[in-house]
Formats: C-alpha cells, sequence, structure tokens
C-alpha cells in the first residue's frame, strides 16, 4: 500500500511539474517584450557590479601574483596588510598599465587621423587623376563618370539641404543624449572599480561562502562535482581571455613593426585596429584587415597590396604559431564549433558576445560531454568511446 502511494504521489508530481513549465513556457513566450524590458532594467541597474565583477576578475591574477611574492618575505602575522598592498598594488598596476597604453597610443592616433583627414582632398584628387588616365580616350564613359559625379554632388547637397538641417536640433538631442549615456558608463566604471576593490579584499572569504552555500544546499557528491566545474571553467575563461590579450597585443607590435619597416603609412592607427580586432576568434584578422587596407587604398593601391599580402602572412604565422603556443588547447573545441559559439553568442551579445561566446560554450561542451559520457557508462557503453575513437571528459 505504501509502494502504491508513493507511485500515485510521483505521478502527480510529475503531471504538476509539467503542467507548471508549460504555463511558464507560455508566460514567457506571450510577455516576451516584457521580460525583456524587466531583464534589461535590471541589468542597468546592475551594470556597477557587472563592471566590478569583470574587473575583478581581470586584476586577480595580478592580486595573486602579488600576495604570493609578499608571503614569502613578509612576517605570517602581517596577512591583512599582505591582502590590502595586494588589492591596492593589483588595482595600480592595471590603471598605470592603461594610462601606459593610452599615452603611447592617443597622440599616435590623433596625429594619423589629422593626417589622413588633411590629405583626404588630395586623396580624392589623385583618385580622379587616375580615373581620368585610366579611361583617357574613351569620351562616353569619361561623360558617365563625370553625370555620376554630378549626380552624386546634387544628391548630397539636397540632402545635407532636405534632411540634415530640418533635424539638426534632434541630432544636438542625440548628442546630449550619447554625452549623458557617456557619462552614465563612467560613473558605472568608476563606481565599478570601487566594486572590483570590495571584491578582490573579500576574494577567500566569498569563495569560502560560496562553498558552504553549495554544501548546504546538495550532497557532497553534486557539490563537489559543481565546484570541480566551476574550477574547470575558470581555468577555461582566464586562460582563453588572458592569452587572447597577451596574443593581440603582440600582433599589434608585430604589425607596427613590420608597417614601419616595409614604409607603410598610419602604422599605428592600423597596427591598433589590427590587435583590437584580433581579441576576436576567427573573424578579428578580416574585421580588422578590411578597414585598414581600404584606408591605405586611398593613399596608394601598391601600399595596400603589400599591406594584404603582409597582414595574411601575419595572420598565418598567428593562426599556426604564435596563437597555439599562447592558447594551447584551452578550449578543447574543434573549428566548427569555435565557428558557431562566435557566430550565436555574437549574435546574442554582440562584440562582448563574441569575444567570451567560446570559452562560454567550451564549459557547455563539457558538461554535454560528461552527461554522454556518465549516460553511456550507466548503460555499460563506455567501449563505444574506443570504437568511435572519441576521447573521455578531460581529467582534473
Amino acid at each position: 500500500m505504501k509502494e502504491e502511494f508513493k507511485k500515485y504521489l510521483a505521478m502527480i508530481l510529475a503531471v504538476f511539474c509539467t503542467a507548471a513549465l508549460s504555463i511558464l513556457f507560455f508566460f514567457i513566450l506571450f510577455r516576451l517584450e516584457a521580460l525583456r524590458s524587466g531583464t534589461k532594467k535590471v541589468l542597468d541597474i546592475l551594470m556597477p557590479f557587472i563592471y566590478g565583477a569583470g574587473i575583478a576578475y581581470i586584476l586577480k591574477p595580478i592580486c595573486n601574483t602579488y600576495e604570493r611574492f609578499l608571503e614569502k618575505h613578509w612576517h605570517p602575522k602581517r596577512q591583512q596588510l599582505i591582502g590590502t598592498v595586494s588589492v591596492v598594488g593589483s588595482v595600480v598596476t592595471g590603471l598605470v598599465i592603461i594610462y601606459a597604453v593610452l599615452a603611447m597610443l592617443l597622440p599616435q592616433l590623433a596625429v594619423s587621423i589629422s593626417r589622413m583627414a588633411r590629405s583626404l582632398p588630395q586623396m580624392v584628387d589623385s583618385i580622379s587623376s587616375m580615373v581620368d588616365r585610366l579611361f583617357e580616350g574613351n569620351e562616353i564613359i569619361q561623360n558617365y563618370i563625370m553625370q555620376l559625379s554630378d549626380a552624386g554632388t546634387e544628391s548630397i547637397s539636397g540632402w545635407l539641404k532636405d534632411s540634415i538641417l530640418p533635424y539638426m536640433n534632434m541630432i544636438l538631442t542625440g548628442l546630449s543624449d550619447s554625452m549623458i549615456n557617456a557619462a552614465g558608463i563612467f560613473m558605472n566604471l568608476f563606481i565599478g572599480l570601487v566594486v572590483a576593490i570590495y571584491l578582490l579584499s573579500g576574494r577567500k572569504k566569498f569563495k569560502k561562502q560560496g562553498k558552504l552555500i553549495l554544501y548546504s544546499l546538495f550532497k557532497e557528491r553534486w557539490a563537489n562535482k559543481i565546484v570541480e566545474e566551476i574550477r574547470f571553467a575558470d581555468r577555461v575563461f582566464s586562460g582563453f581571455i588572458g592569452g587572447k590579450l597577451l596574443d593581440s597585443a603582440i600582433i599589434g607590435v608585430i604589425c607596427y613593426a613590420g608597417m614601419m619597416v616595409l614604409g607603410l603609412p598610419y602604422a599605428i592607427l592600423i597596427s591598433v585596429i589590427v590587435g583590437v580586432t584580433n581579441i576576436i576568434p576567427f573573424f578579428g584578422p578580416y574585421i580588422g584587415a578590411i578597414p585598414s587596407a581600404i584606408i591605405l587604398l586611398t593613399v596608394s593601391p601598391m601600399s595596400c597590396l603589400i599591406f594584404v599580402i603582409f597582414i595574411v602572412i601575419l595572420q598565418q604565422v598567428d593562426g599556426n604559431i604564435i596563437g597555439p603556443k599562447i592558447l594551447g588547447s584551452s578550449t578543447g573545441l574543434s573549428g566548427i564549433w569555435v565557428l558557431f559559439s562566435i557566430l550565436f553568442f555574437g549574435g546574442l551579445f554582440g562584440f562582448v558576445g563574441m569575444l567570451i561566446g567560446v570559452p562560454v560554450f567550451a564549459v557547455i561542451y563539457d558538461l554535454i560531454r560528461q552527461l554522454i559520457v556518465r549516460g553511456l557508462e550507466l548503460r555499460n557503453k563506455s567501449k563505444m568511446f574506443d570504437e568511435y575513437e572519441l576521447e573521455y571528459p578531460r581529467k582534473d
């Protein structure tokens, strides 16, 4: 009788859970816009904490390095002082690195952009002269080009007169809104820096509290599994993002040195574009190379051709030598899954999604792989891994 009662109770609970999940699914489906709006509002409120968590995560390795160094040279009783100095030292180090990079790049970028702006009329004249020389003697094509030029000039003038001037007030309003948004971002970053200091100072305490919560909610076996997966995710994220930043910095420096040797213009500007876009896996090199090639094409077609050949060689060296040496097999994903994760998370979260999509999908992929292995082991099918030449999940 007792067994039958348990059986019926399980059936009732299963039906109830199915109905509840169905209701929840349809509620989310028909209230998707309200849910999205509410989520955006919550994220806007929590944005300083999100920034702070990101800053703290990036500075954590520097903080741990300072702490290990001080623990070797200072007395163990000064543990609180060691922690404070480590946090302050990591924050100061991060700010100094950012200041040094900006102080080195911004003046050169300003010079490159102003030089390009000054030489723009000359570029247009040289392109016009080149077109005239190319079609010299063919009056039909020259007349057609002149008609296109005149039509383009009239269209631009009409657009400025009919569209831009009436909406100048709207543009100024949008500009003021952009300034307000920029001020909000800087304020969030400042508060985020304060949050990061608190997170770095209490990182060991938060770690212990997190473990207490896990072991209070789950059985020891499952809690150990969750802790193991969190450690794996931390290794994947820190290894991939840190390695990608280092790889992109190296590519930017090599690009600058190569352009200086080849005598190509706008070396600093283009090297910054190439280095920053190289952070994005797979698509990054192309995203950076195309606008850079267009900039050089306005100066000289030969410079553009030399740059394209150089950047193809550089990206091959990065993809086959530098990248694998720095990143290694930090994600364990094949090329098709790297492409999928970049497209999927990039479509959802933009640039940030393209950057973190690969390590996020690597963690999801590892979880699915472990579930598959567990299912095969329960059904005594583990030998299928050998038959299909597959690997077991990573071993810690």
